[in-house]
């Protein structure tokens, strides 16, 4: 008895230290690193949203309206900050490690393996603490993938509404579902056609479809159609979920400043997340293999890489929807027998070491490592430092809240979700025209001569990079309202009888 008692204290504190590790890892300082252009878009997005009172969707945004409606609801909680905007997926992340809690396939060892693999993904790390879509997507996609899973083995309500869920949350949030479901296809395909009409049989679907599988079906389409409409309001947004695609096509075909080589996922890998290179060398002999769960993800998991390499659109965060198929991979021939699990646990420890400093390299050690993969056309610190002396600044003088600023860079993303409280904000690019008297300008270099012609007072110029792998920016501050200098060591002081004094 006493010994039961032990290992229950154990188990319990076992459980407890991984969830405090994994709160700890997902939402510890989420203000660690500067906001991504993207963030700023979906924040904006979530500000139109105030004065419609919905979300409307538009067919060329490549995102569904669920995330929206999440991060509209956080904010309302919790009130807008950067912070709010990674909390939404930071939840996700966490929530992808505890699914695989749950008593949901027979193979409990695999499902402890994937606890592992998910709580210690650099990319599920360091993109569950981003704000964009991919980390809710993942999630969605762990559910369909485990639905699955579980039908193969037990075809029940419960793998029926896991897969249904699952299917339902890649509708509503992004239109890479297509890939999704595509490579899914053909996981199930490969098990063979006289396998497929087994599995897929009307006498088993009917033993499955109980009344409650049947009022979560009803209630997930009309959620779906409400979201589309904007709960109603707009009803010609569901009309617009079919007509994606074609845009989101030719984005992917062309590229659109993206491009990448045919072998950039495998080197991006190699370099920030090495474990699923392993996985995807398990995969080769998963594909013949007799395990029917081991083929299908197999497969699922060699058709994505090889479809998302062939694309010539390629962002990085799109990686997280590539890992987890590989840790599946891994976790079922570590689960096959104890043979595989000895032969492979060195190289798992190993590769899983380098995957736990690469994490924590790049969320925790340098927030924005430049020199890693994970970290993509990024803002930079120099946006933060420009960003806190706009804030020192109405910070003491609160009427330059009401005073003319001009965003006039042609990168103006995340500026329109920065500046949200200002009240005057002129976006045309300062080359075409120069807003009168603000206080505060961001210009190409390019519109210097146009912009310092049209100074009355004394401003400080200073040259920044505000995003990564992109051409730097000037922007002026007026020397009234930032009597020090910003960014000390890099301003010159223009505006004053055409003077341009190096400080």
């Amino acid at each position: 008895m006493k010994s039961l008692k032990v290992t229950h204290f154990f188990k319990a504190a076992l459980w407890l230290g991984l969830i405090v590790l994994a709160l700890l890892t997902r939402f510890y300082h989420l203000e660690n690193k500067p906001i991504h252009f993207d963030e700023g878009i979906n924040g904006w997005f979530v500000l139109q949203m105030q004065t419609l009172g919905f979300y409307k969707y538009d067919p060329n945004n490549y995102h569904g309206p669920l995330y929206f409606y999440l991060l509209r609801w956080s904010e309302l909680l919790w009130g807008q900050s950067l912070a709010v905007l990674r909390t939404v997926p930071a939840i996700f992340s966490f929530f992808s490690i505890f699914l695989f809690s749950y008593s949901i396939l027979t193979e409990r060892k695999m499902q402890r393996w994937m606890i592992f693999f998910v709580f210690l993904s650099p990319a599920f790390i360091f993109f569950g603490r981003s704000g964009i879509h991919e980390m809710p997507f993942v999630f969605f996609q762990l559910l369909l993938a485990l639905g699955l899973l579980r039908w193969l083995e037990r075809p029940d309500s419960k793998a029926l509404v896991l897969a249904v869920t699952g299917f339902w949350g890649l509708l509503v949030l992004k239109e890479t579902f297509v890939i999704t479901l595509l490579c899914l296809g053909l996981g199930i395909l490969s098990l063979g056609l006289g396998e497929v009409r087994k599995q897929l049989s009307w006498q088993k679907a009917c033993a499955a479809w109980t009344p409650l599988v049947r009022s979560w079906v009803l209630f997930l389409a009309l959620f779906f159609v409400a979201l589309y409409t904007g709960f109603f309001k707009n009803p010609w947004g569901l009309v617009d979920f079919f007509k994606a695609l074609v845009p989101w096509l030719k984005t992917g075909v062309h590229g659109h400043g993206h491009e990448k080589e045919f072998a950039y996922w495998v080197k991006v890998l190699w370099q920030a997340e090495p474990l699923v290179l392993l996985g995807i060398v398990l995969a080769l002999p998963g594909v013949v293999g007799k395990n029917k769960g081991l083929r299908v993800v197999s497969v699922f998991s060699l058709a994505q890489l090889l479809i998302y390499s062939l694309i010539p659109y390629k962002t990085v965060w799109c990686i997280l929807s590539l890992v987890w198929g590989f840790y599946f991979v891994l976790a079922l021939q570590l689960d096959r027998s104890k043979k595989n699990m000895w032969v492979l646990l060195g190289p798992v420890v190993l590769l899983a070491a380098l995957n736990i400093y690469s994490a924590y390299r790049s969320a925790f050690k340098v927030p924005i490592d430049m020199t890693h993969p994970y970290v993509y056309v990024n803002s930079t610190y120099d946006l933060v430092a420009v960003q806190s002396a706009l804030t020192s600044a109405v910070q003491n003088n609160p009427q330059l809240l009401h005073t003319n600023i001009q965003i006039g860079h042609k990168e103006q993303w995340p500026w329109p979700w920065l500046v949200r409280s200002f009240t005057k904000v002129d976006y045309n690019v300062c080359g075409k025209r120069v807003s009168t008297n603000a206080f505060f300008y961001i210009c190409d270099a390019d519109d210097a001569p146009t912009v310092e012609a049209q100074l009355t007072q004394p401003y400080w110029k200073v040259t920044v990079e505000l995003r990564q792998a992109k051409e730097g920016a000037l922007v002026y501050f007026r020397k009234s309202d930032f009597p020090t200098i910003p960014l000390q060591g890099h301003a010159v002081l223009v505006g004053v009888d055409g003077v341009n004094n190096e400080k």
